[in-house]
C-alpha cells in the first residue's frame, strides 16, 4: 500500500505518472529503492510510467516498451526485449554497442560501433534524418528525405530508410 508521502504526491489520482530521469545521480542502492517503489505505485494505483532516462540498463530493466528519441524525435519504438535484441535504427545500435558490459569488457574500443562527430544544432536541424551526418551506413537519401516514422509488420516503429531498404523488422 502507498505511504501518506505517496498519497500526496498522487492525490489527484492520475492516469499518467511521469518520472523524468528519477534515478540520475543516485546510487544503485537508492536507485533500486525508487525503482521498486514506481513498479509498487503502478500495481497497486494501476498508474501508467512514463520513464524517461539515459541510463540503458536501468531502462532495459523497468520498461516494457522503450521509444528512443535523436534530437526531439522517436527514431524507433518497440517492446523491450526486441528492441535491445535486435535494434533497427542505426543509432540505437550504436547506444547500446556503447555501454560497457561484461561481453564488451575484453573488447577493444576500436572493435565497437562508434558514434563519431557532433550532433547538428537542434534549432537548425539538417533536411534529412537529424541522424544521417553521424551514421555509419547512411545513404545520400538519408541526407535529403526525413524518414517518417513507420509500423513495420513486427509492430515496431522505426524512422530510418535503410530498415525499409533491406526489410528489416
Amino acid at each position: 500500500m502507498p505511504t501518506r508521502d505517496d498519497r500526496h504526491a498522487l492525490a489527484c489520482k492520475p492516469d499518467v505518472l511521469i518520472a523524468d530521469e528519477p534515478t540520475t545521480a543516485l546510487d544503485v542502492a537508492i536507485q533500486a529503492q525508487i525503482l521498486h517503489l514506481l513498479r509498487r505505485l503502478q500495481r497497486e494505483l494501476g498508474l501508467a510510467v512514463l520513464f524517461i532516462s539515459h541510463d540503458l540498463g536501468v531502462v532495459q530493466h523497468v520498461c516494457e516498451t522503450v521509444a528512443v528519441m535523436y534530437l526531439g524525435r522517436i527514431v524507433e519504438q518497440a517492446d523491450r526485449a526486441s528492441l535491445f535484441a535486435r535494434p533497427l535504427h542505426p543509432y540505437i545500435s550504436a547506444l547500446i554497442a556503447s555501454v560497457p558490459s561484461a561481453r564488451s569488457a575484453g573488447r577493444p574500443r576500436s572493435q565497437r560501433l562508434q558514434i563519431d562527430g557532433d550532433p547538428p544544432s537542434p534549432i537548425n536541424l539538417p533536411p534529412g534524418c537529424a541522424f544521417a551526418g553521424r551514421c555509419p551506413v547512411a545513404v545520400e537519401r538519408c541526407k535529403s528525405d526525413r524518414p517518417l516514422l513507420r509500423t513495420k509488420s513486427s509492430g515496431r516503429k522505426v524512422a530510418c530508410h535503410l530498415v525499409d531498404a533491406d526489410q528489416r523488422g
